[in-house]
């Protein structure tokens, strides 16, 4: 399921460039580590592991300027595409 979420990101070169954190649930949870990037049609998209060991797949589209959050129950659902 899909949930709207606030990202913090290192923009150097340019905007939203990695992830650091996303408020999942009222929480904020650092990124770990950063186990996928792609660019959709929509605009960016990660796939990340953060602190607790939970994993998400988070899309950040350009048009509306909106960071869209899912937890994946397994990275490999992710990494194979």
């Amino acid at each position: 399921m899909w949930q709207a979420v606030s990202v913090e990101c290192y923009s150097g070169a340019r905007f939203a460039e990695r992830p650091v954190a996303l408020a999942w649930n009222g929480e904020r949870r650092s990124v770990e580590s950063i186990e996928r990037a792609w660019q959709t049609p929509d605009g960016l998209a990660f796939a990340v592991r953060v602190a607790g060991g939970l994993r998400f797949e988070l899309t950040y589209f350009s048009a509306s300027d909106q960071w869209m959050a899912r937890p994946l129950q397994d990275a490999s659902s992710i990494l194979n595409r």
